[in-house]
């Protein structure tokens, strides 16, 4: 039975699967399960290290900010 998730990244089905996200064994990159099942094109779908250094970058009014534009955009 071929596995339900592979990492959008470098292809590999060698993941392991978490309640939210998977964690692949090869790239050592974590993605949200979410992300994954939306219809986002695979390669705009962004590492949660990824989302976290982007969300480093701002202070935590700005982060609120995006954070909300982004649920109404996505919700």
């Amino acid at each position: 039975m071929p596995p339900e998730y592979y990492c959008p990244r470098c292809k590999s089905e060698n993941v392991y699967v978490f309640e939210a996200h998977i964690e692949c064994a090869e790239c050592k990159l974590s993605f949200s399960i979410e992300s994954i099942e939306n219809d986002i094109d695979e390669e705009n779908i962004l590492a949660e290290e990824e989302l976290d250094a982007f969300a480093g970058a701002f202070d935590e009014e700005e982060r609120k900010k995006i954070i909300n534009s982004l649920i109404d955009d996505f919700f």
